[in-house]
Parts: structure tokens; C-alpha cells; sequence
């Protein structure tokens, strides 16, 4: 079995079950030994076996609806994985098979906790995360297809569209669809920041600053609406104005760490060096390459006259620029190389 020679364990397995007739551990390894074969029928009738004198045989019921899954018996599949967990409620095979068995049932809901239940104890599964990634996709589907169908033309059928160009990072059909919400109803919820927020990543200040003020008009305390505004108004060095917004995003997300570097430049531009090193600081132990905050901090302490914390800060940033350039010149000549194997084509 180790060394997947499926066909040669089979073998082995019915030549001990001559010594030891009836052995549940000997049956379940030929049960297991077929599965890898692609004998489900076979590999079923032998699971059965074991399970009519012992109904919750460890592991038995777990590869029973293995099998299933496999012969596209998906409500078998079901209720056999449905038994293991009877007695093996931490079975994550008979979890994740019942997942499958679910959807294929299109029972998409169902599937989605099974996997959820096996995320929570196993959250670096990458099978269970795309699996779920997948499955929660196929549910905004059809939740958005009944939205449209149940209020084509609406207010939400618009908000839906926008937000699902905004993933897309198709932004300016998305402003298009946020302004037709707002045409339906000037007082639909969140469209101001949503239309902020998508300015914000085009930097685009001129039309996000305007949405984000009306946004903050909605909600005065939205976190990130502050934190665009910040960020704005640090950029165009209105210290003094952006330093409150700033400071209220950090009191909702402390980790944050370009909040603490623009407010760094906030205190820094007000002649308040002190505490823009502190938070200069705070930057770096989020973010050690930080390469912008160890240059303002080389700034920051040539100016207070330490020249020795000066030059280490500076040595820091020049190495961090050769690392960050020599990765890009090797980007470059990956892609130059995938070029010229695309031409060679």
C-alpha cells in the first residue's frame, strides 16, 4: 500500500484473510486496496462486510461513502459519512466527502458548514480554503441571479453589479452602476464610501475626497473613510487637518502600519519629532521593510542630531533598495524569458 502497488496489496490481503477469515483491520485494507483501484463495487461489498458486525468500525463508514462519492451515489455518500461522524465526530475525510456528496446534491448551504467545521479546526488546509472559496462564489451566483430576478432594475441589482465589478477592478463600470443606485434612491446605504473608496485606489483625491465627506456624513465613525481621508489630506500636507482622521482609524485597526508612517509625517511636518519617531518606529516593528519609514527616521534623527541611530537607519534603507532592485531586475528578466519561450511558440 505504501509504495501504491494497489494491485499487489490486494493480493497480499486476500492471502492473510485465508489465515485470518473475517480479520475487520485485514478487510478494511483490501476494502481500501480496491478503493485505489477503482473497484468501488468491490471495495463496498467488502466494507459491508465488516460494518454488518460492527456498524461503527473505525474509518469503515468513511471510506464506505468514499465509494459512493466515487459511484456517484451521493445520497449513500451521505448518509455513510453522516454514520462515521457518529462515531468519529473529528473525522475530516468523512467531513470533506460529506461536503462533496452535499454539493453534488446541490445542497451548496449544507456543504459550505461542513467545510466551515473543518476549517475551524484546520484553518491551513489549502484543499478545504478552495473548496470553500469555490463554493462561496457559486453561492453570491445564485443569491445575485435571485436578487435580479426577484428586483430587476433596482436600487440593490445595481448596488450588486457595482460591487461585483469593484472585485473585479473594473472601476469605472462600477461607478457607473453606484451612480444609477444613487438614482433610484439618493439614501441607498454605503454608496458614497464604496464610490470614495474606488476613487481612493485610482488616486484619485478629487472625486474620492467629495465622497468620502458624504460618506462620513452617513457614518462619522467608518474607520476606513477616515483612513482615506487621512491619507488624502497627509499627502497634501494638511498635517494638522489629517491627524485626527488618522488617529481614529488606528483606534479601530492598530496594525494599521501606514496610518502610524502618515501620521509619522503629520507630527514630523508640525515640528513634533519626537513623536513622529515613535510612530515611525511603531511602522517598522509591523513591517521591519518598511523601506519609506527607515528613511524618514534617517531624516528624523539627522535633524535631532543622532547621527549614529542616522546612519544605521540610512544603512538599513539602501539595503532594503538593493534587495527591492535586484528582485525586480530578476521580475524583469523572468518575464523577458517567458517572452521569448511565448515568441519561440
Amino acid at each position: 500500500m505504501k509504495a501504491r502497488n494497489y494491485e499487489a496489496a490486494g493480493k497480499a490481503y486476500q492471502q492473510a484473510l485465508v489465515q485470518a477469515p473475517g480479520d475487520p483491520e485485514l478487510l478494511k485494507g483490501l476494502g481500501a486496496a480496491y478503493q485505489q483501484q477503482g473497484k468501488y463495487e468491490e471495495s463496498v461489498e467488502v466494507f459491508q462486510k465488516i460494518l454488518k458486525r460492527a456498524p461503527l468500525y473505525p474509518e469503515v463508514n468513511a471510506l464506505l461513502g468514499i465509494s459512493y462519492y466515487a459511484m456517484n451515489k451521493f445520497q449513500e455518500a451521505v448518509q455513510a459519512c453522516q454514520k462515521e461522524l457518529e462515531g468519529n465526530p473529528q473525522s475530516e475525510k468523512a467531513r470533506f466527502y460529506m461536503a462533496l456528496a452535499l454539493h453534488s446534491e446541490n445542497k451548496l448551504y449544507p456543504a459550505i458548514q461542513q467545510l466551515e467545521h473543518l476549517r475551524a479546526g484546520h484553518p491551513q488546509e489549502a484543499p478545504v480554503l478552495y473548496l470553500l472559496t469555490e463554493y462561496y462564489n457559486e453561492a453570491s451566483r445564485q443569491t445575485a441571479q435571485q436578487l435580479s430576478q426577484l428586483a430587476p432594475d433596482s436600487a440593490w441589482d445595481h448596488a450588486m453589479s457595482a460591487e461585483f465589478y469593484a472585485r473585479g477592478e473594473q472601476f469605472g463600470r462600477a461607478i457607473d452602476e453606484y451612480h444609477l443606485v444613487l438614482a433610484k434612491d439618493p439614501t441607498f446605504p454605503g454608496v458614497h464610501f464604496a464610490l470614495g473608496q474606488i476613487y481612493w485606489r485610482q488616486r484619485d483625491s478629487e472625486h474620492a475626497m467629495p465622497e468620502l465627506r458624504l460618506a462620513l456624513k452617513e457614518d462619522p465613525n467608518q474607520p476606513l473613510a477616515h483612513f482615506y481621508v487621512g491619507t488624502i489630506l497627509a499627502e497634501e500636507e494638511h498635517y494638522q487637518e489629517a491627524m485626527p482622521h488618522l488617529k481614529l482609524a488606528l483606534s479601530v485597526y492598530p496594525d494599521l502600519k501606514r496610518a502610524y508612517f502618515l501620521l509619522g509625517k503629520c507630527y514630523a511636518g508640525t515640528g513634533k519629532p519626537q513623536q513622529a519617531v515613535e510612530l515611525f518606529q511603531k511602522a517598522i516593528a509591523l513591517d521591519s521593510s518598511y523601506k519609506e519609514a527607515h528613511f524618514q527616521l534617517y531624516q528624523l534623527y539627522g535633524r535631532l542630531r543622532e547621527k549614529e541611530k542616522s546612519q544605521e537607519q540610512l544603512k538599513i534603507f539602501e539595503a532594503l533598495n538593493r534587495r527591492d532592485s535586484q528582485a525586480d531586475k530578476e521580475k524583469l528578466q523572468k518575464q523577458v524569458q517567458e517572452q521569448k519561450a511565448s515568441e519561440a511558440h
